[in-house]
Protein backbone atom coordinates (compact mmCIF):
# COMPACT_ATOMS: atom_id res chain seq x y z
CA UNK A 1 0.00 0.00 0.00
CA UNK A 2 1.40 3.32 -1.25
CA UNK A 3 -1.55 5.68 -1.12
CA UNK A 4 -3.68 6.13 1.05
CA UNK A 5 -7.36 7.72 0.19
CA UNK A 6 -9.57 9.85 2.51
CA UNK A 7 -12.40 7.81 4.21
CA UNK A 8 -15.62 7.41 2.73
CA UNK A 9 -17.69 10.34 4.95
CA UNK A 10 -15.22 12.98 2.75
CA UNK A 11 -17.25 12.18 -0.43
CA UNK A 12 -20.39 12.81 1.77
CA UNK A 13 -18.93 16.08 3.33
CA UNK A 14 -17.83 17.33 -0.46
CA UNK A 15 -20.80 16.85 -1.66
CA UNK A 16 -22.43 19.35 0.92
CA UNK A 17 -19.50 21.43 1.04
CA UNK A 18 -16.50 20.85 -1.03
CA UNK A 19 -14.19 23.48 0.14
CA UNK A 20 -14.57 21.72 3.65
CA UNK A 21 -14.19 17.69 1.93
CA UNK A 22 -11.55 19.21 -0.22
CA UNK A 23 -9.39 20.51 2.75
CA UNK A 24 -10.23 17.81 5.08
CA UNK A 25 -9.08 15.12 1.70
CA UNK A 26 -5.80 17.05 1.70
CA UNK A 27 -5.12 16.99 4.98
CA UNK A 28 -5.82 13.34 5.59
CA UNK A 29 -3.19 12.95 2.30
CA UNK A 30 -0.73 15.45 4.19
CA UNK A 31 -1.12 13.28 7.27
CA UNK A 32 -0.50 9.73 5.89
CA UNK A 33 2.28 11.11 3.24
CA UNK A 34 5.21 9.52 3.00
CA UNK A 35 8.01 10.63 6.00
CA UNK A 36 9.89 9.54 8.79
CA UNK A 37 7.36 7.34 10.22
CA UNK A 38 6.44 4.12 8.25
CA UNK A 39 2.95 4.13 7.09
CA UNK A 40 1.92 0.79 9.16
CA UNK A 41 2.96 2.98 12.35
CA UNK A 42 0.88 5.99 11.22
CA UNK A 43 -2.24 3.72 10.61
CA UNK A 44 -1.37 1.48 14.09
CA UNK A 45 -1.97 5.43 15.43
CA UNK A 46 -4.76 5.83 13.84
CA UNK A 47 -5.97 2.62 15.05
CA UNK A 48 -5.40 3.77 18.79
CA UNK A 49 -7.18 6.98 18.23
CA UNK A 50 -10.35 5.59 16.67
CA UNK A 51 -10.74 3.42 19.95
CA UNK A 52 -10.14 5.93 21.87
CA UNK A 53 -13.19 7.55 20.24
CA UNK A 54 -14.93 4.44 20.10
CA UNK A 55 -15.14 4.11 16.71
CA UNK A 56 -15.56 0.47 15.48
CA UNK A 57 -16.18 0.39 12.11
CA UNK A 58 -13.08 2.95 11.65
CA UNK A 59 -11.06 0.17 14.15
CA UNK A 60 -11.96 -2.31 11.44
CA UNK A 61 -10.66 -0.55 8.52
CA UNK A 62 -7.60 0.96 9.43
CA UNK A 63 -6.61 -2.12 11.38
CA UNK A 64 -7.01 -3.79 7.62
CA UNK A 65 -5.26 -1.00 6.05
CA UNK A 66 -2.42 -1.33 8.29
CA UNK A 67 -2.10 -4.69 7.49
CA UNK A 68 -2.28 -4.08 4.08
CA UNK A 69 0.97 -1.33 4.92
CA UNK A 70 2.60 -4.74 6.51
CA UNK A 71 1.43 -4.46 10.37
CA UNK A 72 1.43 -7.82 11.64
CA UNK A 73 -1.07 -9.83 13.85
CA UNK A 74 1.89 -9.31 16.99
CA UNK A 75 1.95 -5.07 15.91
CA UNK A 76 -1.86 -4.92 15.93
CA UNK A 77 -1.89 -7.44 19.41
CA UNK A 78 0.62 -4.90 20.98
CA UNK A 79 -1.21 -1.89 19.52
CA UNK A 80 -4.27 -2.99 21.38
CA UNK A 81 -2.34 -3.85 24.22
CA UNK A 82 -1.26 0.05 24.81
CA UNK A 83 -5.14 1.02 23.68
CA UNK A 84 -5.77 -1.28 26.95
CA UNK A 85 -3.47 0.76 28.78
CA UNK A 86 -4.47 4.24 27.77
CA UNK A 87 -8.22 3.79 26.93
CA UNK A 88 -9.54 1.08 29.40
CA UNK A 89 -11.35 -2.09 28.40
CA UNK A 90 -14.12 0.02 26.43
CA UNK A 91 -11.53 1.37 24.42
CA UNK A 92 -9.71 -2.01 23.76
CA UNK A 93 -13.47 -4.09 23.48
CA UNK A 94 -14.02 -1.13 20.45
CA UNK A 95 -10.55 -2.11 18.87
CA UNK A 96 -10.74 -5.81 19.37
CA UNK A 97 -13.21 -6.19 16.62
CA UNK A 98 -10.27 -6.25 14.19
CA UNK A 99 -9.53 -9.68 15.00
CA UNK A 100 -11.66 -11.63 13.08
CA UNK A 101 -12.70 -14.44 15.78
CA UNK A 102 -13.85 -11.87 18.34
CA UNK A 103 -16.45 -10.50 15.93
CA UNK A 104 -19.83 -11.51 17.35
CA UNK A 105 -18.51 -12.08 20.23
CA UNK A 106 -19.36 -9.01 22.00
CA UNK A 107 -16.65 -6.90 21.09
CA UNK A 108 -15.82 -4.26 18.07
CA UNK A 109 -19.86 -3.32 18.27
CA UNK A 110 -19.64 -4.31 14.29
Amino acid sequence: MSAVSAPGFVDVIRARQPQVGDAVAQLFAAAFAPGELPLKIKLLIALAIDAAGRHPNGCLHIADMAREAGATERELDETLAVIAALCGTGGLATASGVFPQLRGAGFGGV
